[in-house]
């Protein structure tokens, strides 16, 4: 019998970029070893429908099945959650962002690392590809560039859904996976993958299982960096205390961002002393995302999806999304099925 694998995608009003990424995923090639079964799912976050004529495109004597659904509630955690509810039968679900290209041989690789590993989750690196012109520092700087932090084999804590495979078991026990806290904020991946984490799921590192990202303009600048950063530290400050409230959450919530504007002042010197734009660079961001931990503390995020960055056409396109507070969540995974019980949030509301 085939092992069953679906490949997410959830997209908004980039239909040049989820081309590009589609002709990719329907160029990959399979282990020869294993009998795989691969379909692709795609939501389309927008009510307009601007992803039907690719997808229908993409469908079109494809090698490999392309499924199309819509998700019109506004925010990525609805979509994420529908694109689970949509896989819920696969043996395993890979998710890729739509704004990502897979280079030749990276299936194949993500799956043979699956199996060799026995891992509960598979993840990888992330190349960013910059636009011509881009400023200097952005070279500098692993912000759009996660290969090199970590060697294959390396068990992490977290991860992200732009190159990660999860296993049926792990989704279908921590349920509903995305929070629709995060809305607009991001972070509902890293929510999701630290609960994974703490229910006792192996997340494995896989170097070779690399995939390219291309990276807009307005994401080159410093001002971007800093709010990116800041995001990131209040959404990982949200996301534990979500999964661990009361005052134990609430002094280690403090303590790493605390630890982050420490070390953020320490990489600050160390670049001055040694003339390295890295270590510059990195104080940056970790000094901000320090100053983000401490925001979310109290609730403050910045909702950068409100606007979606793309490097086709116009640089930034205006979502027109509104109603994030207050909103329900979408429709969940099957309740039915037990969810993991060791961790508070295993019922999000």
């Amino acid at each position: 019998m085939s092992t069953r694998v679906a490949i997410a995608v959830i997209t908004f009003r980039r239909p040049a970029l989820l081309e590009a990424l589609l002709d990719s995923l329907l160029a990959q090639e399979l282990p020869a070893e294993e009998d795989y079964a691969i379909r692709i799912i795609v939501v389309d976050n927008d009510d307009e429908g601007s992803a039907t004529d690719v997808i229908a495109r993409a469908a079109k004597d494809s090698r490999y099945p392309v499924e199309a659904a819509a998700e019109p509630e506004p925010g990525i955690p609805f979509a994420r959650e529908k694109s689970v509810l949509l896989a819920w039968d696969a043996d395993a679900l890979i998710f890729v962002d739509d704004d990502e290209v897979a280079p030749p041989g990276w299936l194949c690789t993500l799956l043979r690392a699956w199996r060799s590993t026995g891992a509960d989750v598979v993840t990888g690196p992330v190349r960013g590809i910059l636009p011509p012109g881009a400023p200097a520092w952005n070279r500098h700087s692993d912000v759009h560039d996660s290969t090199g932090r970590y060697e294959t084999g390396d068990v992490r804590n977290k991860a992200y859904t732009n190159n990660t495979l999860v296993a049926q078991h792990v989704y279908h026990s921590v349920t509903p996976s995305f929070h629709p806290a995060f809305r607009y904020t991001g972070s509902s991946d890293l929510h999701f993958f630290l609960r994974v984490h703490r229910a006792g799921y192996r997340i494995v590192w896989c170097e070779e299982a690399q995939i390219h990202e291309h990276v807009p303009a307005s994401r080159t600048t410093l001002s971007w960096l800093v709010r990116r950063a800041f995001r990131s530290g209040s959404g990982d400050t949200i996301s534990r205390l979500l999964i661990r409230p009361g005052a134990r959450g609430y002094v280690l919530v403090l303590a790493y961002s605390l630890a982050r504007i420490v070390s953020a002042l320490a990489f600050g010197l160390g670049g001055l002393v040694l003339f390295r734009k890295a270590y510059l660079l990195k104080a940056v961001r970790r000094f901000f995302s320090g100053i983000g931990s401490l925001a979310g503390i109290v609730g403050i995020n910045h909702d950068e999806y409100r606007e979606r960055h793309h490097p086709d056409g116009d640089d930034a396109v205006p979502g027109g999304l509104e109603g994030g507070a207050g909103a329900g969540p979408a429709d969940l995974a099957d309740r039915r099925r037990a969810p993991v019980a060791d961790h508070p949030d295993a019922h999000l509301p």
